[in-house]
Order: C-alpha cells, then structure tokens, then sequence
C-alpha cells in the first residue's frame, strides 16, 4: 500500500494541525457504490462528506466493536486479488 504525507498541514475541529497521509487501496465496484450511497444517505440528513471522511467513519465504527465482532465481520468480507500491469523492460 502506497502512502505519502502531504506537504500540507490540515487544521482539524479542534484547532490543531496534523499531517495528511494519502493512501491508495482497491476495492470492488459495489464497495465504491456503497461509499457513495452511504454520502448520498448522509446529504439527505444534511451532513455532507466527502469518500475520505465516509471512509473515517467506518473506521471508527470498527474500532469501537468488540474483538469477537470484527473477527465476525472480517471473516465475511471477500478478499481481493489485484494484479498490478508488469512494467516494460
């Protein structure tokens, strides 16, 4: 997994500045499709998010489950096999 800090600094609610990291990662279509459904249900309750900040959010969410419920819940995900292009000699 590829990852970089940005150069820029960004402010979070609080007032304090943190370091941005960017990551890059696959996913299936229906996953992608679930993100933005997931920002379409939010914009409907007025919160509006960007993929990034959908993302967060469930990140929390997993955090915060017992060990017994994220095995569980990792245990019917389906794993991705990515094949990468080859580079040219």
């Amino acid at each position: 997994m590829s990852s970089k800090v940005s150069k820029g600094r960004r402010q979070t609610s609080t007032g304090q500045t943190s370091p941005v990291v960017r990551r890059a990662f696959s996913m299936q279509e229906a996953d992608a499709q679930l993100i933005e459904a997931l920002r379409v249900r939010c914009a409907t309750q007025g919160m509006l998010m960007n993929q990034s900040e959908v993302v967060r959010v469930g990140l929390r969410v997993l955090a915060e489950m017992s060990d017994e419920e994220l095995r569980n819940r990792a245990a019917k995900l389906e794993r991705l096999t990515v094949l990468r292009p080859k580079h040219p000699k």
